[in-house]
């Protein structure tokens, strides 16, 4: 995932905005966080200030910067008591005097308008990017793959993209430039390579009906409440499918693992680097993109493309969108694929972490 550049630059117009923003959400930090998170605060905002039209050209400053904060807490676990800090949404209302209701409606605009989710890669606290496994996927010949294990040539590779933080072993201010930057010049890390190809070979996919592949399946935004997230920091499934299953069975599954109630229009993303990926391959039903003539962007039916038929391999990262109006995303990393699952009824959910969310929360 390339990182987006940050900066406190804003349009002239947004300063005197820009300027009453940080200056209450430095305060705040100052009482309640730290500088790492008033550092990326600003970074939002600036980001913010920095879109055309922007969206903080109308509102209250206090109201803002509640919305702000609080996204950048979602990304981060802010609302997880095991977290250091911790504050709680409530909290956080109370502090910059404003409604819940209000609160979480501005919040959700600041990560829709900037894209944020949580564990972003791009909005996550420096100090923790160690233990975020999204900031550490990189692609190499379409397998994906956690960088920290890959050769050092293709995390120099990677490292000089912006795809990763830094190079493992290194500290930022001992990476020598020309080496990097002789890496920036060469083929993208997705590009064949005699090396890159030998690391590809060693994670091969399996394409046989009767492959077993386990799933875990990540909730990573929709709309949750604050109560619920500070109680889940992490909501998970592990999912056992063959390789014969369709992606309408998974969505099946998915579906009774999260315990919802209604069904939607829902799709798959596969090929890219996660969730959201534009350059992914979309699965999806028919009937969502026929309406709107946009069938051509449709890759293949649920109900007819196997999982065996998609070239999933160990280690791969794909998407799952449910619910085009209230946006259930989720990750699915591939942590396994054995070449012929055991006897017995596919897919079934063996492990949850965390509870299920309502379909329809009650945020007021």
């Amino acid at each position: 995932m390339a990182k987006t550049k940050k900066s406190e630059n804003v349009p002239n117009g947004m300063q005197e905005k820009f300027n009453g923003i940080i200056a209450i959400t430095n305060e705040f930090a100052k009482q309640h966080l730290n500088d790492e998170y008033a550092q990326l605060i600003r970074f939002a905002t600036a980001a913010l200030c920095r879109k055309r039209p922007s969206p903080l050209a109308s509102g209250k400053e206090k109201t803002w910067a509640c919305g702000i904060t609080h996204a950048i807490g979602m990304v981060n676990f802010l609302f997880d008591p095991s977290q250091n800090p911790h504050i709680s949404a409530k909290e956080i209302y109370s502090w910059f005097g404003v409604s819940p209701s209000t609160g979480q409606s501005k919040s959700k605009q600041v990560r829709d308008t900037l894209d944020m989710h949580q564990m972003d890669p791009n909005w996550f606290l420096p100090s923790k990017l160690d233990d975020n496994p999204m900031a550490w996927m990189i692609s190499v010949d379409g397998f994906i793959l956690d960088a920290r294990s890959a050769p050092r040539e293709i995390q120099q590779v990677a490292y000089a993209q912006g795809l990763i933080p830094y190079i493992p072993g290194n500290d930022e201010s001992d990476i020598d430039e020309k080496e990097t930057s002789r890496h920036s010049s060469d083929s993208p890390v997705q590009q064949d390579g005699n090396q890159h190809r030998r690391l590809a070979d060693n994670k091969a996919a399996n394409s046989s009906p009767n492959a077993l592949y386990v799933l875990d399946v990540f909730l990573i935004d929709g709309p949750i409440t604050e109560e619920f997230i500070a109680n889940n920091p992490v909501v998970s499934r592990t999912i056992e499918i063959k390789g014969s299953n369709t992606l309408e069975d998974l969505h099946k599954i998915i579906f009774k693992a999260f315990d919802r109630e209604d069904e939607h229009m829902y799709e798959f993303q596969v090929g890219g680097s996660g969730p959201q990926d534009p350059n992914a391959r979309r699965y999806g039903l028919k009937q969502a993109f026929s309406s709107f003539g946009t069938t051509e962007a449709l890759a293949g039916e649920v109900s007819s493309t196997s999982i065996a038929s998609l070239g999933l391999s160990a280690d791969e990262a794909f998407g799952y969108w449910f619910d085009f109006g209230d946006d259930w995303w989720h990750q699915i990393n591939v942590t396994n694929i054995a070449e012929k699952a055991k006897s017995g009824k596919y897919p079934k959910i063996t492990k949850r972490v965390g509870g299920s969310p309502p379909q329809y929360a009650d945020f007021d």
